[in-house]
């Protein structure tokens, strides 16, 4: 199992952590998406992928109310 919240997603620009701010299913692959939170770095050009096959997705399965990064990114809550 791979649990997405036991990773540290470092930006290769500015050398600062991001943060995750969306996710989205593609096929039978969980995608989580993270930015970083400063003035320095282009979110279209700093953004992070991490795909992780639905099956092994801990998180997703333990979370599953974590609506497509809503909960996160100050979307609405159900």
């Amino acid at each position: 199992m791979i649990n997405i919240r036991n990773l540290s997603i470092k930006c290769g620009h500015c050398d600062t952590y991001q943060t995750l701010c969306s996710y989205r299913r593609r096929e039978d692959w969980n995608v989580y998406v993270y930015e970083c939170e400063n003035d320095v770095c282009d979110p279209e050009l700093s953004r992070t992928l991490v795909e992780v096959p639905g099956e092994l997705d801990e998180f997703a399965h333990r979370d599953p109310t974590w609506r497509h990064g809503q909960r996160h990114t100050g979307g609405g809550h159900d």
